[in-house]
């Protein structure tokens, strides 16, 4: 009895040693969190004008106002960096949590370590606490992204394999957490195999709100910079663009006298175009009498998509294709064009202009047009209620894919979605899917699929994109190069004030 008494001693004083040591460092870490938090405030006051810092809070005032605040608010809650057994930090920039080394807020770490009451039973005389705060003043922060991952929780919401390389020319930021992972394993972007993901930019980061993989014989030129703050969709508060009429005008023949394929814009009887017709326009979808024509597309309600096949080339005059159902589809050696007027197309693609803005520009001023200055096209992916919607999948094939973002001058009513070349209805997740496949696929302009998945294959090509904003993304190279350059896109902005982390 005696021994299972001593035994049973033993065991309650180790319990209590846990639960009352342990519940005394709860406290002293709130009284800690409370003690940073109000210092960090207190710095926040003048930060965006106080010099940088790093290092424990100086015997005497400093001069800086942001770290002298801090450390007197620190004091004056009970920590004291003169103190033997504590430690008072003030960071400016931050050295620690999401918002590290951003300029304009100061991080305030506060650690202590507190003697042990029944710890010593176990061999634990002291027992170390430590809390770190950040603040700021109140400021707007502006990040260029040329690659944005929204889906909060998916599971490598920006995966990037095979063996192709990507060139991102601006920083790319996943804001998932993982959480969709296998337990334990919450990666949130992850680049495997043989491939390099090169972010062409100073100081450029891949930033992600969870873990982030670097698997293989590959590369990555960027920072890796895990366990940051989302960013926000810039274009989320961006409506739908309104849904037009069926185009008025059939569509424009090139070099031929063909009738317009069925249910294209032109057609007539009971393949005319109408809004709950069956099929697609099917540019060259005729049979083999269609194969290698070139047609002009314009503006309009699509109801149930377009697609071009059979070696035809569509060109697309400016304006906004508002696609109810069918999405559009390029595959085949069907190539797709944007112009800026009728004259700038041609039996060949190599003989066309392509509808730059610098060229749409220069022809709206010409003397001779009367053409407001617009460039460039739309394309919102939706769905009619009789439609069913479909994938963006732009297939090079050893075609032309050339495609220029929609604009229109400062103060048109439609100037909000300037830049903007794929639009995706928030409501569809069928992915955009764009495949160089040996050719060069030029998508200028925004890419915008808020919870859709953006698909980018390299394939032995060369695909040129604009900046990209989607749910998820599956990039592939196979031997080909991605290059996404950020030059006409959005910035995502925060507004940051008082207590941030």
């Amino acid at each position: 009895m005696l021994v299972l008494f001593a035994g049973g001693l033993v065991a309650i004083l180790i319990v209590a040693a846990l639960a009352f040591d342990v519940g005394m460092m709860v406290v002293e870490r709130r009284d800690e969190q409370n003690a940073a938090d109000a210092a960090a405030l207190a710095g926040a006051r003048t930060v965006l004008t106080s010099a940088n810092f790093s290092g424990s809070c100086p015997a005497t005032p400093s001069g800086n106002t942001a770290v002298d605040a801090a450390c007197a608010i620190a004091e004056a809650n009970g920590f004291d960096d003169a103190d033997a057994s504590e430690v008072v930090n003030v960071y400016i920039p931050p050295i620690h949590g999401r918002y590290k080394a951003l300029p304009g807020f100061v991080e305030v770490q506060i650690q202590g370590t507190r003697p042990s009451v029944f710890g010593g039973i176990i061999g634990r005389s002291t027992w170390p606490v430590g809390v770190f705060a950040v603040a700021t003043g109140g400021q707007t922060l502006s990040f260029e992204f040329s690659m944005l991952a929204l889906d909060p929780t998916a599971c490598k919401a920006i995966h990037v394999a095979g063996d192709g390389v990507v060139e991102a020319y601006a920083n790319i930021q996943s804001n998932s957490t993982g959480a969709a992972c296998a337990p334990g394993d919450p990666v949130s972007f992850s680049r495997t195999g043989g491939s390099t993901i090169d972010v062409i930019a100073d100081d450029a980061t891949c930033r992600a709100v969870g873990e982030i993989q670097d698997q293989g014989s590959g590369s990555m030129t960027c920072v890796a910079a895990e366990d940051s703050f989302a960013l926000p969709d810039p274009l989320r508060d961006l409506p739908a663009p309104p849904q037009p009429a069926l185009p008025t005008q059939a569509m424009g023949k090139v070099g031929h006298t063909k009738a317009a394929p069925d249910y294209c814009p032109g057609a007539s009887g009971s393949k005319a175009p109408s809004l709950t017709q069956p099929a697609a326009c099917d540019v060259g979808g005729n049979g083999a009498a269609y194969r290698d024509l070139a047609w002009i597309l314009y503006p309009g309600l699509y109801p149930h998509g377009i697609e071009v096949d059979n070696d035809a080339i569509a060109y697309l005059i400016p304006g906004i294709y508002w696609i109810g159902g069918g999405g559009l589809q390029v595959s085949n050696g069907g190539s797709v064009f944007t112009i800026a007027t009728e004259s700038d197309a041609a039996a060949s693609v190599a003989g066309a202009t392509f509808g730059n803005p610098a060229r749409c520009l220069a022809v709206s001023q010409a003397p001779e047009s009367d053409l407001p200055y617009k460039c460039g096209v739309l394309i919102y992916n939706s769905k009619l209620p009789s439609q069913a919607p479909g994938e963006v999948h732009l297939n090079g094939n050893a075609a032309t894919m050339k495609l220029q973002g929609f604009e229109v001058p400062a103060g048109d009513p439609m100037d909000t979605y300037n830049k903007i070349v794929f639009f995706q209805d928030r409501t569809v997740t069928t992915p955009i899917t764009l495949n160089g496949s040996a050719s060069t696929t030029e998508v200028i302009g925004v890419i915008y699929s808020p919870v859709g998945q953006v698909k980018l294959n390299g394939n032995g090509g060369t695909l040129l994109v604009d900046q990209i904003i989607a749910g998820t993304y599956d990039i592939n190279g196979n031997g080909g190069t991605i290059k996404v350059f950020a030059n006409s896109g959005f910035d995502s902005d925060i507004v940051a004030a008082g207590l941030v982390d």
